[in-house]
């Protein structure tokens, strides 16, 4: 008789209800055949959480369980799942807002995960680290390679004499985002405040510029002057930030910029903005990032191609301090993301 895993969550257990309630978690002894269930030692936290925290921003059966980002040893598999197995130390993008409900949410002691966003974590990678990345990557993905079509990431980085600009350079987003361009052989123009320029550029970006200068998208401007530029991603999606971002791109001739939110309707005419939806790779069918996440990963956190940046903060005390994080995290950390050990 196959183990059958007793699990506990933090609930979500109405809309604009705090705090999270700990207790009996979903069901997970059952995985469809394209799913894994995984232990979770490690969870994440995101902007997306304590937002729908306080707005609801999505239609939810409640309770609900939320959390995106999840590291910890794959406990059972579906029957269709051939590369990986029981045993493997993995992250997982948990896609549980958009799909699964709550038995897909990451704030529980074992989850379900689609394997297309689940990625094997080398030993020497502590997963405490490696939970800082799902939802980055799985972000980064979208606006790069779906909305912006740059071409994808791998280990040799051939270099293209093309520029990305990244706004938002030391988010948890902006940190992937930059690591992924950059293997994808692109130039990369980011904003950072100046206390993080230096973790930005060591991220592979070849200039940072300050983000709060009344100047800065002039600034910008000078620095493209005779580059061709790829795209642009605005990894802060607030109104003013994708304006920057909008301005900077039709002042080089316009073309596509991606947003982690909506973007606003008055943007110039020669700027094609588009939304990211981060659950697309595990959704859509031949996604870009069903090969970044099964083809590359991987590999590039081996050959340290790929680091889990931003640094995670660590709170320990499990599900019990998910709303502590919740909160921590919405008061704000710059180039570190909360993490919780389960």
């Amino acid at each position: 008789m196959s183990t059958q895993f007793v699990n506990q969550a933090a609930w979500q257990t109405g809309a604009n209800v705090k705090p999270l309630s700990v207790g009996p978690g979903p069901d997970q002894n059952n995985p469809a055949s394209d799913e894994v269930i995984i232990k979770v030692e490690y969870v994440a936290i995101n902007p997306s959480e304590w937002k729908f925290q306080d707005f609801n921003y999505i239609p939810v059966q409640f309770p609900h369980v939320l959390g995106s980002d999840v590291a910890g040893t794959i406990v059972k598999i579906g029957d269709g799942v051939t590369r990986l197995k029981e045993g493997d130390r993995v992250i997982g993008h948990c896609l549980g807002l958009s799909f699964g409900g709550a038995k897909h949410g990451g704030f529980q002691h074992y989850t379900t995960c689609r394997e297309v966003v689940v990625a094997k974590v080398p030993d020497s990678i502590p997963l405490s680290h490696a939970v800082v990345l799902p939802l980055g990557l799985s972000t980064s993905i979208v606006g790069l390679f779906e909305i912006l079509k740059l071409d994808l990431p791998t280990l040799g980085g051939e270099k293209k004499a093309r520029t990305v600009v990244i706004w938002g350079g030391s988010s948890s987003m902006g940190s992937t985002a930059i690591q992924l361009a950059v293997a994808a052989g692109y130039d990369v123009v980011s904003t950072a405040s100046p206390r993080n320029s230096g973790y930005v550029k060591a991220l592979g970006a070849q200039d940072t510029f300050d983000h709060t200068d009344s100047e800065v998208v002039s600034n910008i401007l000078k620095k493209l002057d005779g580059r061709t530029v790829a795209g642009v991603y605005d990894c802060i999606g607030e109104e003013a930030t994708t304006k920057a971002c909008a301005a900077i791109l039709s002042q080089v001739g316009g073309g596509s910029l991606a947003t982690v939110l909506w973007p606003p309707s008055d943007l110039p005419a020669n700027v094609q903005a588009s939304m990211v939806f981060a659950t697309n790779p595990g959704l859509v069918a031949d996604h870009p990032g069903v090969k970044v996440w099964r083809d590359f990963v991987e590999s590039a956190l081996e050959t340290g191609k790929l680091l889990p940046k931003p640094e995670p903060k660590v709170l320990t005390g499990g599900l019990a301090v998910v709303q502590d994080a919740l909160d921590l995290q919405k008061k704000g950390v710059s180039a570190q993301k909360v993490v919780v050990q389960l």
